[in-house]
């Protein structure tokens, strides 16, 4: 080990299913600095991971001059669907990152990352727009608040078609969504806390088919499943997160948010 050589990794801190889906890169650059008075070549770098979530990655640097950094990125990383959809809890994984020149080893650096579990949004410090992965339009449960929006708009004298947007008129869709919001009120959904997790940000998502099959939630997972359902019924649903106090909950939750 010595001095003259630097390394310098930039990570998101975190990665589960939703971001590996969406391509986010595990390592986002390495960046790489000669201090010393002279050129060196045939530089190797490596990075490893424990666990083994990830195909460790090699790039070779035919010459780095005196005084330069460069800039590797960027770094394809292949990361396990497998074992990242199998996670049901978080783990702190770590990166080795090495520089070795020939024989000799350059440099010798790791870094921790936490991997979260499948269902677990990361919250709004990193890429909070994540949420949407929650969505799920396509599971039979969703299908069956399709079915039970039809008999809304039957009971209330309506055609009972969900057709999204083909009407063109503004006011079908909205009876659509009111009757699938019906259907939701009809399951009798109670708001319960979120599932035990052990992060300071973001928090554990309850799916869709959950949400329905369980009929608990939280004000996210009510979110989630309301899209779901507005999304199979060929609308386009936009989930918007606002901080608001705990009196404001309250009180949309007596009196405009009676499924929550």
């Amino acid at each position: 080990m010595n001095d003259k050589v630097s390394v310098q990794v930039v990570t998101f801190g975190a990665m589960n299913f939703a971001m590996q889906q969406n391509y986010v890169p595990l390592v986002r650059s390495v960046t790489i600095k000669n201090n010393s008075d002279e050129e060196i070549k045939d530089i190797m770098l490596k990075i490893s991971f424990e666990p083994e979530f990830a195909k460790p990655f090699t790039h070779r640097i035919e010459v780095l001059p005196p005084h330069t950094e460069i800039e590797v990125s960027p770094v394809n990383i292949i990361v396990s669907t497998e074992f990242l959809f199998s996670l049901t809890e978080r783990i702190v994984a770590q990166i080795s990152v090495q520089l070795l020149c020939g024989e000799e080893e350059l440099v010798n650096v790791g870094d921790n990352i936490d991997l979260l579990a499948y269902d677990e949004w990361s919250g709004c410090y990193i890429m909070p727009e994540l949420i949407a992965d929650f969505v799920t339009p396509n599971h039979p449960a969703v299908s069956g608040i399709l079915k039970i929006a039809t008999d809304y708009l039957r009971k209330w004298g309506k055609d009972p078609s969900i057709t999204g947007y083909q009407s063109r008129n503004a006011d079908v869709v909205k009876l659509q969504m009111a009757a699938v919001y019906a259907a939701l009120q009809s399951k009798n959904i109670v708001y319960n806390n979120p599932p035990a997790s052990f992060e300071k940000a973001g928090q554990r998502v309850r799916l869709p088919y959950s949400v329905i099959e369980q009929k608990q939630g939280t004000c996210i997972d009510l979110a989630v499943t309301y899209a779901s359902c507005l999304e199979a019924a060929g609308l386009f649903p936009l989930i918007m997160i606002k901080k608001v106090t705990h009196t404001a909950v309250a009180a949309l939750k007596r009196k405009l948010l009676p499924i929550v």
